[in-house]
């Protein structure tokens, strides 16, 4: 009964599961993939947002600037303050977790035309540079 009721909730999540994160740019190795999403995880009435995923394939930490320059009528609307980062090697950071959402102040995503990820000079750091990162 458990192995039905698992197979039934996997079928079900599949056909209306979230749709797939889609390659925006690599950069020196750093595969940077977004989609548009919720806030809030299954929340439809939580605002929209960009969500980006992170993945470091090369076998050494990086360290790099992220930021979102949203666009609308081919002008530039908005652009989100820069943060930094740093990433073992082979290592993954995800949307929610890491606090990678993207949400244009006063204009409704839906209304924009496209976006581009900034500051994205990829630099080599050691793990001590990311241990350090990750107790920020």
């Amino acid at each position: 009964m458990k192995y039905i009721f698992s197979a039934i909730c996997l079928i079900a999540f599949s056909m209306t599961g979230p749709s797939q994160f889609l390659l925006k740019k690599e950069v020196d190795g750093v595969q940077f993939y977004t989609k548009w999403g919720h806030e809030k995880w299954l929340s439809k009435k939580s605002p929209k947002v960009l969500l980006v995923k992170i993945v470091n394939t090369t076998p050494y930490a990086v360290e790099f600037d992220l930021g979102v320059e949203f666009f609308m009528n081919m002008m530039l609307i908005e652009e989100s303050k820069a943060k930094s980062y740093c990433l073992s090697g082979g290592k993954t950071l995800l949307p929610r977790v890491s606090g990678l959402l993207y949400k244009p102040e006063g204009v409704d995503p839906d209304s924009l035309d496209s976006f581009e990820l900034s500051g994205l000079d990829i630099k080599k750091a050691t793990i001590k540079d990311c241990s350090a990162w990750d107790r920020k």
